[in-house]
């Protein structure tokens, strides 16, 4: 889907300026994460970087995920909040190795953005999601992951994201961000299947991984 355009040509102006302005200071956070803090991948499946996946994590640990799993390996399609303010995220994003974005998230057109994301994966692409984003309630694993799994036949991997010395931002989801030199690990659930049999016992699963 592309990015909505504003139909005043200033206005467009500004949102890119914006947008680009904004994707150099997350750039700039995420080298700066890298250099700073240590990173160890636990119990990763074998041959990730080539397996088609749907990965999930805690909304509240986007930066330490940023840190750890970026930039991609294999073709990723994301979506993603929609709104204006959101381009910074969107261009930044491509930065990073996201190969296609759709745009849609709870309750701005995602159901519609959900259906656009499977032919993708079903095509072989990876994603990743946050299974209690946007707007919570945190740490409840929404049916978006589950939905979509069912519908493309591509496995869940939950990473469960531990920070070792973090700061919680003061937001819906007390956001973790890494103090400089702390330990981030990710540990990677086995790629789980889903069928309508056990949809509500890998809810539970997925739930208990990410919850460590």
């Amino acid at each position: 889907m592309p990015l909505p355009r504003p139909p005043n040509p200033v206005k467009r102006m500004l949102i890119a300026l914006y947008g680009y302005g904004m994707a150099a200071l997350l750039f700039a956070l995420w080298g700066v994460l890298k250099l700073t803090v240590r990173v160890r991948h636990i119990n990763r499946p074998p041959h990730f970087a080539q397996q088609r996946t749907i990965d999930c994590a805690w909304h509240d640990c986007l930066m330490p995920y940023f840190a750890g799993a970026m930039r991609y390996p294999k073709p990723y399609v994301w979506m993603n909040h929609p709104a204006w303010y959101m381009r910074g995220v969107h261009i930044y994003l491509g930065w990073m190795g996201v190969r296609r974005l759709v745009l849609g998230s709870s309750g701005h057109g995602g159901r519609r953005a959900l259906q656009e994301l499977a032919p993708l994966l079903t095509a072989g692409a990876s994603t990743f999601l946050n299974p209690d984003g946007p707007y919570g309630p945190a740490h409840q694993v929404k049916d978006g992951v589950l939905d979509l799994a069912l519908q493309t036949g591509a496995p869940i991997v939950a990473i469960h994201v531990r920070c070792h010395r973090a700061w919680r931002a003061p937001t819906w989801d007390r956001k973790l961000i890494p103090w400089p030199g702390s330990l981030v690990e990710l540990v990677y659930s086995p790629p789980w299947q889903a069928t309508a049999e056990n949809r509500e016992a890998l809810r539970a699963m997925i739930q208990s991984h990410l919850n460590g």
